[in-house]
């Protein structure tokens, strides 16, 4: 039975983006409202936290080959920077790029794909989301920005299988994780279809951040609906859903721990009615899901050689 505990970790409006780092066996993840940046340690229990900025962040993933050194994505900038964890000082800060969107947009959400090639996307910032406003990139330091997608309206989940042949994406408001065709050497997707559908399901709330797990199975934070659900993609099956009770806005999931079975779940607290605010008093706060009998992939780095 899974057990779910939540971490000690406290003020968080719109925590994103949770990144299992191998090496360092710590979790870091994201309050785009904060701006702040997070690094949790289990087996120190040390939480160590920065503030970058003014401008939201939407995600922030460690390079590969330099300790210390991340990638994350300030409003539209994608930004590399030292932050020496240890003093807690960001040392440097560099804007390798700028998606090409209109001000009013941001940077929602990110991952690597094997190669250590970034995918990321955009929304609308702020309360009234505006429809198919957004966009899907990919981007590497050598070949720059490449819009994939288009017309989307909040950028989201990204998920790659063990074999790098597909691609599963969300975009929220769709209610539905999408299916690609991979060309990894490439960096190209191609839709094929809806692998699950929310509506059809009868799923409560929205799909937001996702995982993987190593059975092909992905795992999916419902924003709005106390829950992370898996799902077979093969099949279109909902094979199981656990249940966050106390946090109603789930945002994302990543897979974190020695063995790679332990999920994390990060969760928000915006814009909040007070009947939720009462029947929700953990919202906002990171959880660590055990005992679910699975194991993740591991999550990838972001290549600058590329």
């Amino acid at each position: 039975m899974a057990k779910i505990e939540r971490l000690s970790i406290d003020g968080i409006q719109l925590g994103e983006g949770p990144h299992w780092d191998v090496k360092s066996q710590s979790l870091f993840f994201v309050d785009i409202r904060g701006p702040t940046l997070f690094k949790y340690t289990p087996a120190t229990e040390q939480i160590v936290s920065i503030k970058t900025g003014t401008d939201p962040v939407g995600f922030i993933i460690p390079v590969k080959g330099k300790k210390d050194h991340f990638v994350i994505g300030e409003k539209l900038n994608i930004t590399l920077i030292h932050w020496d964890t240890t003093s807690n000082q960001i040392v440097s800060k560099e804007v390798l790029d700028t998606l090409p969107e209109p001000s009013t947009n941001r940077i929602n959400d990110a991952k690597c794909d094997a190669s250590g090639r970034l995918w990321l996307g955009t929304m609308t910032d702020g309360k009234d989301i505006e429809d198919g406003a957004g966009s899907f990139y990919s981007y590497t330091k050598k070949g720059g920005v490449k819009k994939q997608l288009k017309k989307i309206t909040i950028s989201n989940g990204i998920a790659t299988p063990t074999n790098n042949e597909k691609f599963w994406y969300i975009d929220s408001m769709k209610h539905a994780v999408d299916e690609y065709d991979f060309n990894m050497d490439g960096g190209e997707i191609s839709y094929v279809k809806a692998a699950f559908d929310y509506k059809k399901n009868g799923v409560a709330g929205v799909p937001d951040g996702m995982t993987i797990d190593t059975d092909g199975n992905l795992w999916v934070a419902c924003f709005g609906g106390a829950q992370v659900i898996q799902v077979k993609p093969s099949t279109g099956e909902l094979l199981r859903s656990v249940s966050i009770p106390t946090a109603h806005q789930t945002t994302s999931v990543s897979f974190g721990g020695p063995n790679l079975d332990e999920l994390y779940v990060t969760s928000a607290n915006e814009f909040v009615t007070p009947e939720d605010a009462a029947k929700y008093p953990e919202r906002g706060s990171t959880f660590r899901v055990t005992g679910l009998g699975v194991r993740g992939l591991p999550a990838v780095e972001f290549d600058l050689s590329l």
